[in-house]
């Protein structure tokens, strides 16, 4: 395996059912990437806890200092892989994190949940090209 990590990025907030059915695909995912050598870090997974310790006021100020966290480790990844599960297209943090890719030339992959069980060194064969990734941002 090369160096580096991979952003797993995903959708977090919706109902609570919602939430906790995502929390669990993305550790899913996240371990079945690192079963197969692929370290991933995974935002939904690491920074729950951390969200909930800080206890934030207001969703502003959380997306405030979570986000400008969890850029810091995009910047330094080897790429952004969006997990196409239900709520994407609407997820903020989603959404920053295309815009973030795209300005800063930050390859991006999909995998879809259900490749959980595939070679997920297939997800990883081919970032999305320019046109991809925009028709991706006005999908939104």
């Amino acid at each position: 395996m090369k160096n580096g990590f991979y952003y797993l990025a995903g959708p977090h907030k919706g109902t609570p059912v919602q939430e906790a059915d995502r929390v669990e695909t993305s550790l899913k995912l996240t371990v079945a990437f690192l079963t197969q050598g692929i370290h991933v870090f995974s935002p939904i997974v690491y920074s729950l806890k951390i969200a909930e310790a800080l206890n934030f006021s207001s969703t502003e100020e959380r997306r405030r200092i979570i986000l400008s966290y969890l850029l810091e480790f995009l910047k330094v990844s080897r790429g952004m892989i969006l997990v196409t599960m239900e709520g994407w297209k609407e997820s903020w943090g989603v959404q920053q994190g295309l815009k973030f890719c795209q300005e800063n030339q930050i390859p991006v992959y999909t995998v879809d949940p259900t490749q959980i069980s595939s070679d997920l060194s297939e997800v990883l064969s081919s970032p999305l090209d320019q046109e991809q990734l925009d028709h991706l941002l006005e999908a939104a």
